[in-house]
């Protein structure tokens, strides 16, 4: 007789917990689930922040100006003031632009007086610009003067012994942290060259910053109560050098403190998107898979892998169809892939990712047939076909996951024209967000932005690097922007390993390698930073952007009363005394004599010490 086996019912129970359980998480990540995931509150956000800007008026900031000599007769010299007023413009002084050869210069009234004009005979006076230093005023030459009678009046005062030759000059090495967490780093590379003064510096002067072969590139030297700064090269007239302004501003000041956005966005354009099943010969030598299995089973999980290793979260913004179509009708391409999409769309949004839209066809959004040539594309007819398309992908993206808003555009090639920028807003009426290039493009046909808030109400949020390794110009771009803006926004593209110039020739073992250097690096050198989505850190941006911060000192003590307040404000303090204590806010000592003020409040206070 066979002996029965009974279980005790605590066994029974575990059992049935466990079936439950595995049913539970299979439901989770099901695609039913995440088809109708929502974001709901992502969406309110943007419409209570679109309404708030709306009704706002705009609030100049109080106190002494920051006052910009400039000569409205020399493209450099305005080149280098607009650059210097967008800075501190965005670290919220107040700010005057003075045309040399029209006003004078008074800089009595000035917290700083920043001069942009290399003939220092045009300020008049020289003696007026040392009396106010001697004073307690702060004077920064942003260009390098000319040896004319008037700089030789000054010469001694700016901490210079000696001034011999212009030399052309290549690189540049910080010898101090005047860019946040990069003191000691060396950029020798074309893209960084200046025609540079030979100078002997008094032993009192203070170099920030020199040429990759030593030369005085960038010097502070005290006078009397006060301090003159001085740049020995032309660089600052470019935008991707505004870091310099800002942290040599923050230097020469004392106690200087401004807002930054504290964001670090990672976006994967072209992704979702139809992949070919295509036999690439080195993927399938290597992994013995075609092109979809590669992405699938390799590519997207090494991403995530990254992703959480080194606390990234990815905005990835789709294309429906690589077919070159600009005419309608654009209903279901041959090529569209709805089963990809809710398969790494769902795991995008699980890991706290967003999708966005990189548009229904990689056409950039132009009307002009020059324009298309340049990338090998196909120019569109009218703005109402464009608006057409873009109601294809909306549609497409909806079918997908019924109740997710997609808010965030990338233009292909980071190409959008006017008419394109129209066309998206009919198509597409809840886009609230437009991700293109930060840095200036000498061919000027890629989409610009400044970190702004458009009339319209869209946030403009420009990318500043990209790619999966580090050279020297993604380098350099990325430590100028976190200085002067304190943050980190970076694209890379699925293909770019398949790509011989993007990928540098290496395979996708090495470009993983070095994508995770460029990541641990970035997490070593900027641990302050918050991950957040594209659409997230645009609301972040625009609390920032569409808020008011006033300042005022009783002794030791500053004083900071943020008008609206919405949520946490992240700033910047550049000082050489200790922090004594804080209320209303927190302190993080990011890099020598420099913090990071977290204010939880409308009103806070940070009291100094000796």
């Amino acid at each position: 007789m066979k002996s029965k086996i009974r279980l005790n019912r605590n066994v029974y129970l575990i059992i049935i917990s466990v079936v439950l359980l595995a049913i539970g998480v299979q439901i989770t990540q099901s695609q039913f689930v995440l088809q109708f995931s929502r974001n709901e509150q992502i969406n309110d956000s943007v419409k209570e922040l679109k309404a708030a800007v709306a009704s706002a008026q705009a609030v100049k900031p109080t106190g002494s100006p920051y006052c910009i000599a400039f000569d409205a007769a020399d493209e450099y010299s305005v080149k280098v003031k607009n650059q210097a007023q967008q800075v501190l413009q965005y670290m919220k002084k107040p700010v005057i632009a003075i045309d040399i050869r029209q006003d004078e210069l008074s800089p009595l009234s000035c917290d700083a007086a920043l001069i942009t004009v290399q003939q220092l005979g045009l300020l008049g006076e020289t003696k007026t610009l040392a009396d106010y230093v001697n004073q307690g005023g702060h004077v920064f030459f942003t260009v390098q003067p000319e040896q004319d009678d008037a700089f030789y009046r000054l010469y001694r005062k700016m901490g210079i012994l000696d001034a011999g030759d212009i030399v052309d000059a290549q690189g540049i090495k910080l010898t101090s942290n005047v860019l946040i967490g990069e003191s000691g780093l060396v950029i020798d590379d074309p893209f960084i060259s200046n025609p540079v003064m030979s100078v002997s510096l008094d032993e009192k002067s203070r170099v920030l910053a020199t040429t990759a072969t030593g030369i005085p590139l960038l010097w502070d030297y005290p006078y009397g109560e006060g301090k003159f700064m001085v740049f020995n090269g032309t660089m600052l007239q470019e935008k991707i050098n505004r870091g310099l302004i800002a942290g040599a501003v923050s230097m020469l000041l004392p106690d200087f403190i401004y807002p930054i956005f504290n964001s670090k966005i990672m976006y994967i354009d072209d992704f979702p998107a139809p992949i070919g099943k295509t036999v690439d010969v080195d993927i399938y030598r290597d992994y013995r898979r075609d092109r979809p299995a590669f992405f699938r089973d390799v590519w997207w999980p090494d991403m995530l892998k990254a992703a959480k290793q080194f606390d990234i979260i990815y905005s990835a913004v789709l294309i429906e169809s690589y077919n070159d179509e600009t005419k309608p009708p654009f209903s279901s391409p041959k090529d569209a892939d709805e089963e990809g999409l809710i398969s790494y769309g769902r795991e995008v949004l699980k890991s706290g990712g967003e999708i966005g839209l990189h548009g229904y066809n990689h056409q950039s959004l132009v009307l002009s047939q020059k324009v298309a040539d340049e990338f090998g594309y196909h120019a569109w007819r009218t703005t109402d076909e464009m608006a057409e398309s873009i109601e294809e992908a909306v549609r497409f993206t909806r079918k997908a996951f019924p109740n997710y808003t997609m808010f965030t555009y990338v233009p292909p090639s980071n190409v959008l024209s006017q008419e394109g920028r129209e066309a998206l807003k009919k198509g597409w009426p809840d886009i609230a967000v437009i991700a293109s290039l930060y840095a200036e493009d000498s061919s000027e046909l890629s989409y610009v932005q400044e970190y702004e808030i458009a009339e319209d109400g869209i946030l403009e949020m420009p990318r500043a690097t990209s790619g999966y390794t580090e050279g020297s110009f993604e380098r350099w771009v990325e430590a100028s922007t976190m200085t002067s803006l304190g943050i980190f926004s970076h694209f890379i593209h699925p293909d770019d390993l398949l790509n011989a110039e993007r990928s540098g020739g290496l395979k996708w073992d090495k470009l993983y390698e070095k994508y995770a250097e460029m990541l641990t690096r970035l997490d070593k050198t900027y641990p302050w930073l918050r991950p957040l989505t594209s659409t997230k850190a645009a609301i972040s941006m625009a609390e920032v952007l569409s808020s008011n911060v006033t300042w005022n000192r009783s002794g030791q003590t500053l004083h900071g009363l943020i008008q609206p307040y919405r949520s946490e404000a992240f700033f910047i303090l550049r000082t050489e005394q200790s922090i004594r204590s804080q209320q209303g806010c927190t302190v993080r000592k990011i890099d020598e004599g420099i913090y990071m003020i977290t204010a939880g409040k409308a009103e806070f206070d940070i009291e100094l010490g000796d």
